[in-house]
């Protein structure tokens, strides 16, 4: 009975020393501390590799009146890039236009002229492109007399790092007029393109077109046309090309008759 009462005699006095003691704090060497988030915001997205990017355009125009009539005049262009930071890989491109009309004072006569361009270019470490086009328009009105002229053209070109090259142009032409004496139409085309490897084996070809057709004031009628291709592969040792010309001549009109026709 005695030992019993040491023991609650002791457990009571453990409890009253618990209530009256502050347990001390761990200090960092042996407790779990987390850091504080970084203070520095991240913007997203966040890029693999970094870009820079800009791009530009201007426009203009004026419009002179005088006596002798109205004048116009347009412009614009625009460029762009966007180019890897390590100079890895990159677009460019650029385009313009240009507009410039006359009116004159009395309305007999009438001028107009468009053109338009446009570059492009796109490069990694594997290949390089390049392309452009353009095209223009021209109207002129004198009169009874008019003439009215197109063209456009297209060329590309690629280039690999291995040395292979591929290349291709194209162009287009057309005409029509009409004046007191005759009245017609033109056209016109042609076409290249090659393909060379490493090696420098590799094809090539190219074709030219055009037709004409002209009323004259008799009644007479004009009509032409003529064509061209030739071509050229080479691979080794081995080499072939071929060539084909092919022209034609017809009038008729107030008996003429046709005149020729001839092919080759």
């Amino acid at each position: 009975m005695g030992f019993c009462s040491v023991k609650l005699v002791l457990l009571i006095g453990f409890v009253s020393l618990l209530k009256h003691t502050t347990l001390a704090r761990p200090n960092y060497e042996g407790a779990v501390v987390f850091k504080p988030d970084d203070e520095e915001p991240h913007n997203l997205p966040i890029w693999a590799a970094g870009f820079e990017q800009s791009a530009a355009s201007n426009t203009g125009s004026q419009t002179i009146v005088s006596k002798e009539g109205v004048r116009q005049q347009t412009s614009g262009g625009s460029q762009s890039a966007n180019l890897a930071k390590d100079g890895s890989s990159g677009q460019l491109s650029a385009t313009n236009t240009q507009q410039q009309s006359f009116q004159s004072a009395d309305g007999q006569k009438f001028q107009s002229q468009n053109q338009a361009q446009g570059q492009s270019a796109s490069f990694d470490r594997n290949q390089q492109a390049l392309s452009n086009t353009n095209t223009n328009t021209n109207v002129e009105r004198d009169g009874q007399n008019v003439r009215e002229q197109s063209s456009g053209g297209a060329a590309s070109s690629l280039q690999s790092q291995t040395g292979a090259n591929l290349a291709s142009q194209a162009q287009t032409n057309s005409e029509s007029f009409k004046t007191a004496d005759q009245q017609g139409q033109r056209t016109s085309g042609s076409s290249q393109s090659q393909n060379i490897g490493k090696d420098g084996s590799g094809s090539a070809s190219n074709a030219n077109t055009g037709s004409e057709r002209v009323v004259l004031a008799d009644g007479t009628i004009v009509t032409k046309s003529f064509g061209s291709s030739s071509s050229f592969q080479t691979s080794g040792n081995t080499q072939a090309s071929a060539n084909a010309n092919s022209m034609s001549s017809l009038f008729t009109g107030l008996g003429i008759g046709a005149m020729g026709n001839r092919g080759k």
